[in-house]
Formats: structure tokens, sequence, C-alpha cells
């Protein structure tokens, strides 16, 4: 009723062949981990200096005009204080 297949029994060389091909997996996942480690430390560096940029950007503008800057704080503080105080009495 139960035939063997003969998995398991005596075939040293599939057993070998097994093993080079899982070595050649890890390899290649290897230099896949590597490469898309090397791309996310290439974007982060993009980043990392646009963000720069743009805060050097941002420091300059509120220096040559102080009082325009606090005018736009101010707003965006009242219209983020308004939109909080609606969220909070929606919830109730």
């Amino acid at each position: 009723m139960y035939e063997n297949s003969g998995s398991g029994t005596g075939d040293g060389g599939a057993g070998a062949r097994a093993t080079a091909g899982a070595e050649k997996v890890k390899e290649q996942l290897r230099s896949a981990r590597d490469a898309a480690t090397e791309t996310v430390r290439d974007a982060t560096r993009g980043a990392r200096t646009w963000s720069r940029g743009r805060v050097a950007q941002l420091q300059d503008r509120v220096e040559a005009d102080p009082y325009r800057a606090a005018a736009w704080a101010l707003g965006i503080g009242f219209v983020a204080g308004i939109l909080m105080t609606a969220l909070a009495r929606g919830r109730r």
C-alpha cells in the first residue's frame, strides 16, 4: 500500500547539490540586502542634505523678516488651536 519514494536514502549527490543551492541562495540574499542597505543610505543622505538646505533657507527668511515670521507662527498656532478644540469637542 505504501511505497518508498527513496527520499532520504543513500543519494549523497542530491544532498550536496541542495546544500550548494542553498549557499547560492544565501549569497544572492546577502547581495540583495547589501544593495538595499546602500540604497537606503543614499536616500537618507539625500534627505538629510535636502532638509538641512530647507532649514537654512527658513532661518535666512526668519532673520530677514522676523516680524512676518512671528505673525505666521501666531496665525498657524491659532488655526491649529481652533482645529484641536473642534476635534476635542467632536469626541464628546
